[in-house]
C-alpha cells in the first residue's frame, strides 16, 4: 500500500487478500527488495530480489503466514549485503532454511562458509575418506603408517563421527570420540587428534567449514600413562648380537646385510627394503636416501662404514643388475623378514637399532646435532634455520667408531 508515494508495508489482510488472487502476481513490499509472489493457487511466498553484477536472483525466504512480515523484512538486507560480497547463491539458500531467519546466525553461516554450497552439507566420514584418497595418500611412502591412517578412522572415530555433517561437529563431540582412547593409548590418540585437525583444515580449504573445531592436546583428558618404546638391544649386547648375525648358517644375505646396516646405521627399516643401487656412491661411501622414501620428506645422506661398504661390495658382485639392493626376485626384502630373524636373538625390534646407537652416541660423548642427523630427527625450527651442514664427515668418524665397538 502506498501513501503520498511512500511503499507501505504490506499488512496482513493485504496479504491474505494477495493469496486469493487467481493468478501469479508479484507485489513489493515496503521495505527494499522484498516482494510478495502470488503463486495463483492460494498461496504467497516471500521472496527477496537481488540485483548484482547486472544479474538478478531470487531467494526464497518462505511463504506466509508461516514467516511473519517483520521476519521476512529482517533478513533481507542480510541476504543483498551477503550476495553483493560475493557468496554463493546456494550457500546463502542453505543458510536461510539453517538459520530460522535469524539475521546473526544467518550470516555467521555464510560467512563463516559452514554450508556446503551443494545441497546436502557431506558427512564427515565421507569428507575424511575424500581428503586421504585425494590430498594425503599419494604423498605416503609405502608402510605401515599408509595403512593404518584410515583404519585407525575407521576402528575410533567413524563410529562416534563419521554420520555426522561435518560443518556440525563441535569440539565437544571430538573430545567424547577420542576421550577413552586419550586415556588407554596416548599415542594412538594423539595421531587421530592430529589427523582429525588436518581433515578439517582441508574441509576449510574446500569451504565445507568455516572454523577447525579440533581441541587442542591441552583440553584433551589427563590421564596417567607410561611412554613405551619399541624394545631396543642394549648397546653393551651389540658386538653380541654381531657374532650371532654372522654365524647364522640359513639366514638369507639380503636380511643379514640389511640387519647389519640397521644397526651400524641407524637408519629405519622403511629406508633399508627400498635402498636402491641408484642411491649407493660406494666410492665416496655415501647413500643417500631420495626424499619420498623419507619419513620426514627430506632428503638424507648417510655416510657407510668399513663394515657396510664391504658387505655392499659383495651384494653389488651378487646381484648388482638389480633395482633394490636387498632384494629377491627384484623384489624388495618383505617387511618382516629383519623383524622375525632379530625375534630369534631376543624380544628386540629392527627399530629399537635406532634406539641402540643413540645411546652408545650419549654415552660416549658424541655431540647431539650429529646423532640427530645419523637418525634424520628434524631440528629444532630455530636450529634449522643457522644449521647448513649436515655434518656428514662428523657422522662418518662418529658411525665408524660406533661399527669397531660392535664389530670388535
Amino acid at each position: 500500500m502506498a501513501t503520498n508515494g511512500i511503499q507501505m508495508p504490506l499488512k496482513y489482510k493485504e496479504l491474505e487478500a494477495l493469496a486469493k488472487e487467481p493468478e501469479q502476481k508479484w507485489v513489493p513490499d515496503g521495505s527494499p527488495n522484498l516482494y510478495a509472489f502470488s503463486r495463483g493457487n492460494g498461496s504467497v511466498t516471500w521472496v527477496a530480489r537481488i540485483s548484482h553484477d547486472k544479474k538478478r536472483q531470487h531467494f526464497t525466504i518462505g511463504n506466509f503466514p508461516e514467516v511473519k512480515g517483520d521476519k521476512a523484512r529482517a533478513i533481507t538486507p542480510a541476504i543483498k549485503l551477503l550476495h553483493q560480497q560475493g557468496y554463493s547463491k546456494d550457500a546463502i539458500k542453505n543458510a536461510l532454511t539453517l538459520s530460522k531467519l535469524d539475521p546473526i546466525k544467518f550470516a555467521a553461516l555464510v560467512k563463516g562458509e559452514k554450508i556446503s554450497s551443494d545441497k546436502k552439507t557431506d558427512v564427515f566420514e565421507k569428507v575424511a575418506t575424500n581428503w586421504y584418497e585425494n590430498h594425503l595418500k599419494d604423498g605416503l611412502s609405502e608402510g605401515p603408517y599408509k595403512r593404518q591412517v584410515m583404519q585407525q578412522l575407521q576402528d575410533y572415530v567413524f563410529p562416534h563421527l563419521g554420520s555426522l555433517p561435518i560443518n556440525e561437529i563441535k569440539q565437544k563431540d571430538i573430545i567424547e570420540a577420542l576421550s577413552t582412547l586419550w586415556k588407554a593409548k596416548k599415542e594412538t590418540g594423539r595421531k587421530l587428534r592430529g589427523n582429525i585437525e588436518r581433515i578439517f583444515e582441508w574441509a576449510m580449504s574446500q569451504e565445507l567449514v568455516g572454523a577447525n573445531p579440533t581441541p587442542s592436546s591441552r583440553v584433551m583428558p589427563k590421564a596417567s600413562h607410561i611412554i613405551q618404546h619399541m624394545p631396543s638391544l642394549p648397546y653393551e649386547r651389540a658386538p653380541e648380537f654381531w657374532n650371532w648375525l654372522m654365524t647364522r648358517p640359513r639366514m638369507s644375505i639380503e636380511t643379514q646385510t640389511g640387519l647389519a646396516i640397521a644397526l651400524l646405521l641407524a637408519k629405519r627399516t622403511q629406508e633399508i627394503r627400498f635402498m636402491e643401487w641408484s642411491h649407493i656412491d660406494l666410492d665416496k661411501a655415501i647413500w643417500t636416501t631420495p626424499a619420498d622414501k623419507m619419513k620426514k620428506r627430506k632428503e638424507h645422506r648417510q655416510p657407510l662404514t668399513e663394515p657396510v661398504v664391504s658387505m655392499l661390495k659383495q651384494m653389488k658382485e651378487m646381484k648388482g643388475s638389480q633395482r633394490y639392493v636387498l632384494a629377491s626376485n627384484d623384489k624388495p626384502l618383505s617387511e618382516n623378514a629383519m623383524l622375525y630373524a632379530v625375534k630369534r636373538f631376543d624380544d628386540i625390534t629392527v627399530h629399537g637399532f635406532r634406539a641402540t646407537c643413540g645411546t652408545w652416541c650419549e654415552e660416549n660423548g658424541v655431540d647431539k646435532e650429529i646423532s640427530k642427523f645419523i637418525k634424520a630427527h628434524q631440528p629444532d625450527y630455530l636450529d634449522a634455520a643457522y644449521q647448513r651442514s649436515d655434518l656428514l664427515e662428523q657422522r662418518r668418524e662418529a658411525l665408524q667408531s660406533w661399527a669397531e665397538y660392535v664389530t670388535r
